[in-house]
């Protein structure tokens, strides 16, 4: 089955959109310290741009589907984490943004603080890819082809 790629590419934008500036951004807010920087959210919407748009084109939902999109938000919150936290320790770089040991989430420490953002950007890439769904009910009903 071959995917229409204007489909793939606009679905990969929603789901980077709202999980990225909504749900990730919302969670910072409401619940980090300090906030995060505007580099930190563009990088990381780049990352779950790219990593959708290979989602939507190479995985097939049609069993399984909520399996497949939670371990895919596991993933792509396993690449963003290992992008953000574990090279920068690794090769002594920071990209934009606050390393992880300079944030709390509702003051839990350094290993509660990863656990929680980890979760939230699973959550980030699951909800963005569900509400985009719902959004584009049309679309997924086709399996984003034709």
């Amino acid at each position: 089955m071959i995917k229409n790629p204007i489909k793939v590419i606009v679905s990969a934008l929603s789901i980077s959109v709202i999980g990225v500036y909504i749900i990730d951004y919302f969670s910072h807010l409401l619940f980090s310290e300090p906030m995060e920087t505007t580099g930190y959210f563009l990088g990381k919407f780049t990352v779950f741009f790219v990593f959708s748009i290979l989602f939507l084109s190479y995985i097939n939902l049609t069993k399984r589907e909520f399996k497949k999109v939670l371990i895919g938000g596991i993933v792509v919150a396993s690449i963003w984490g290992s992008y953000y936290n574990v090279l920068p320790i690794l090769f002594d770089y920071y990209p934009a943004g606050i390393a992880l040991n300079g944030l709390t989430f509702l003051n839990m420490g350094l290993f509660g603080t990863g656990v929680a953002f980890g979760i939230v950007h699973t959550t980030a890439f699951v909800g963005g890819y569900y509400l985009t769904k719902v959004m584009f009910k049309k679309w997924y009903n086709n399996n984003i082809t034709s």
